[in-house]
């Protein structure tokens, strides 16, 4: 009785723990937050070892997931009734598969003690963090670091090795505490000391580079999704952003959210003049809208001028499973979206260069949380763009979350990033992850901002992964220079 009412509680815990945690992303900001639950983990484990070190930690993990992610059932609910049988996947399924691979630094540091075994389950951690975020097409969300892009300076760790080192020293930090006596010292100033060396590296950028101005208006329309997918309602909602976009003083560029324009525009000549009729002369706006080639269809982006013309194009290459296509579908038992049509994959990430506008990476929505696969290598952007609907998400963390997630790519590549959103948040970030201006969530609105196409050169955009790797082999060797870490 005693055993199994302190399991039973033991899990209560660490299932809370996990849960403040993942409550604490974005909008709460809850930065201090891993502080405590972490070494209160560390302690949980302590005594524990291989499976029961594995489910321990996973229960932490499943809650962080579990309470970080709850929004994603919400885009179900739009309608529930072609939608069903995902809820579960959504609300349970995700959180337990993303806490399996976050569980695996629970049971591998166990096999060390001391102050080793905080670093390798950081290492690992991170090492984790990594591998979700690349594997079956990947999902870099919730990171830990993430909690931390509201912390000038510390987000700039971001600069110098991405967002997986950012989150690496994250977690190294928020272990420190459970280091045991005897050895906390130690643990302080190795972590403050590293903290400091790499904040000061991260502000040294190593040349800087002052462009033109652009100036812009961003286009939120607020569109409850609901009538978005409603084809009845596809004409008003355009004569809504028409509206929008006739402002006085119109710049020369106007964004629209993805997927603002429901028809495909490039087959539709009445459609794109009426799109084009609410541009002044020698105007240019970027708009998201399904475009077909052939019998695929795809999640566009498309330039078109104040004639009515298609200037380029970009299609979407990182689609979402289960929301633009379903994957395995050809050999599934059943269709789980009847009559549904899955979207095709573009070519990838490239540096679009339209006339009389610099060069910039298009990101649709999704697209935006992958670092270093956001921009073009040879042809390097002068500025990042991210088209998104949040309005499946609804007044929930996801639109917040995927914001401050966005943010970071603009300090990993050095550029400043604009954001257009259905119903929000659209704004402008720039190359060090200032907001610049913004649109609230859930409103609408029109933002004309002008942009200064500032860029650094950061070190992650030369250097990539490699400084994370080999921050994690550092610690990882920890345990072959014990001796080194005890006072």
């Amino acid at each position: 009785m005693n055993r199994h009412f302190s399991s039973t509680f033991r899990t209560a815990v660490l299932l809370s723990l996990g849960g403040l945690t993942g409550w604490g992303h974005a909008p709460l900001n809850w930065w201090w937050i891993p502080f405590l639950s972490f070494p209160a983990l560390l302690y949980i484990l302590k005594p524990l070892s291989g499976w029961a070190a594995f489910r321990a930690t996973w229960v932490f993990c499943f809650g962080y997931f579990l309470f970080g992610l709850y929004w994603i059932a919400h885009a179900l609910f739009v309608d529930i009734g072609q939608f069903w049988w995902a809820l579960p996947l959504a609300a349970a399924g995700l959180p337990m598969v993303l806490a399996s691979f976050q569980a695996v630094a629970g049971v591998v540091a166990q096999r060390h003690d001391g102050l080793p075994r905080l670093l390798v389950f950081a290492a690992v951690w991170g090492a984790m963090e990594w591998v979700r975020g690349h594997i079956f097409t990947g999902f870099p969300w919730l990171m830990l670091g993430q909690l931390w892009v509201d912390m000038a300076p510390a987000r700039q760790l971001a600069a110098l090795g991405g967002a997986y080192f950012l989150s690496l020293w994250a977690v190294v930090l928020a272990v420190l505490p459970a280091a045991e006596k005897g050895q906390r010292l130690n643990a302080a100033l190795a972590g403050s000391l590293l903290f400091l060396l790499a904040g000061g590296f991260a502000h040294m950028p190593l040349a800087r580079s002052s462009g033109e101005a652009l100036t812009l208006r961003l286009v939120q329309p607020n569109i409850p999704q609901t009538l978005k997918i409603d084809p009845e309602s596809r004409a008003a909602s355009l004569a809504q952003l028409i509206e929008l976009t006739k402002y006085p003083d119109q710049p020369t560029v106007t964004i629209w959210p993805e997927t603002a324009v429901l028809y495909r525009i490039a087959e539709r000549d009445d459609v794109r003049a009426l799109v084009s009729s609410g541009l002044g002369p020698g105007h240019i706006l970027l708009t998201g809208a399904p475009r077909q080639e052939g019998g695929e269809y795809f999640n566009s982006l498309l330039a078109v001028n104040d004639g009515a013309e298609i200037l380029g194009h970009y299609d979407k290459a990182h689609l979402v499973p289960f929301g633009e296509y379903i994957p395995f579908r050809s050999i599934l038992p059943f269709d789980p979206v009847a009559g549904g049509t899955d979207f095709s994959a573009g070519s990838g990430s490239r540096t679009l260069d339209i006339a009389g506008v610099p060069g910039f990476s298009p990101l649709i929505c999704y697209e935006g949380i992958f670092p270093g696969a956001v921009a073009e290598d040879n042809n390097p952007p002068r500025w990042l763009l991210n088209i998104t609907n949040d309005g499946w998400y609804g007044l929930t963390h996801g639109p917040y979350q995927h914001f401050e997630i966005a943010r970071l790519r603009a300090m990993e590549e050095g550029v400043p990033l604009v954001r257009v959103a259905n119903t929000g948040i659209s704004g402008v970030v720039d190359a060090q992850g200032n907001v610049v201006a913004s649109l609230p969530l859930g409103t609408q609105g029109v933002l004309d901002v002008t942009v200064r196409l500032d860029s650094v050169q950061t070190i992650y955009r030369m250097a990539g992964d490699w400084l994370f790797w080999g921050s994690v082999a550092i610690l990882l060797l920890t345990e072959r220079r014990k001796k080194l870490l005890v006072v």
